[in-house]
């Protein structure tokens, strides 16, 4: 199998401290092919002082040397992970005319002026609380959808890892309109869904889960990457020949990956 693995930190996201040396190295080991790297850019928290300022010219820099230095080993293609561009829709804009991304994934972390999923209580919320999240989690996904702008939308289900932890279930069949929604404005403007193996690595499910990836199936949903979101150089690659394979039960033939700064299909 041709394996991209489209979601890699490095030393430039505030929580990584991955060199590229040591990504390729581990990439290269797992029989990575490709790899794009897309350090955190939560426009809203770095605007609003929450995080350290990304270093969005350095990253440039750094990712740009090592396409170079590296071509005759592995394809690296230059990318960012952009956080709640909805949030910040003229800064976010701005960042993906001026920096020539060959690959760009949107995401959801945060809702507005709340912290990321991770750092909630979601153990000590009642059922009112949870749906009112998932209903906040949801509109502001769509809006990102909106947006536009990116290759593919990562982690959709990003709060069931936190829902999980806090032992609270997540049942999206009572948001199946809103997912049905999502995936078909991901359609109609040639936006990837992606396949977050992270899951793997920590309680067993995907994001989303193949329910939810057959559900995108149904809608008529094709375009589909997968990452590792590797934030440790040692991950990298990790899980996607697993989730590869239960795609393709669900009937998926074809993955995404970069030529020439464009999203491309190649046969799963």
């Amino acid at each position: 199998m041709y394996i991209h693995d489209s979601h890699i930190h490095t030393k430039y996201s505030f929580d990584s401290e991955s060199e590229i040396a040591d990504i390729v190295e581990c990439a290269l080991a797992r029989g990575v092919n490709e790899i794009s790297l897309c350090d955190h850019y939560d426009i809203d928290d770095d605007m609003d002082g929450i995080y350290p300022p990304f270093d969005i010219e350095g990253a440039k820099k750094y990712i740009l040397e090592a396409k170079e230095k590296y071509a005759d080993k592995i394809q690296i293609n230059y990318g960012v992970e952009l956080g709640q561009a909805h949030a910040r829709p003229a800064e976010a804009r701005e960042a993906l005319n001026k920096m020539g991304y060959d690959f760009v994934i949107g995401s959801l972390h945060n809702l507005r002026s709340y912290p990321d999923f991770s750092l909630l209580q979601l153990d000590r919320m009642g059922d009112l609380q949870i749906a009112y999240l998932m209903r906040r989690m949801l509109t502001e996904t769509e809006e990102i959808v909106d947006f536009g702008g990116f290759s593919t939308l990562a982690h959709i289900t990003y709060i069931q890892r936190y829902l999980t932890l806090g032992g609270k279930p997540f049942e999206y069949e009572m948001y199946k309109d809103d997912f049905v929604r999502i995936f078909r404005k991901l359609i109609a403007k040639n936006i990837a869904l992606e396949i977050n193996t992270s899951g793997l690595r920590r309680n067993s499910i995907t994001m989303p889960g193949y329910d939810l990836a057959a559900l995108y199936r149904d809608c008529g949903g094709e375009l589909i990457t997968f990452g590792s979101d590797s934030h440790f150089a040692e991950d990298v690659g990790k899980g996607i020949e697993e989730a590869a394979a239960e795609l393709r039960k669900l009937g998926f033939k074809s993955q995404c990956v970069v030529r020439n700064g464009k999203l491309t299909q190649i046969e799963l």
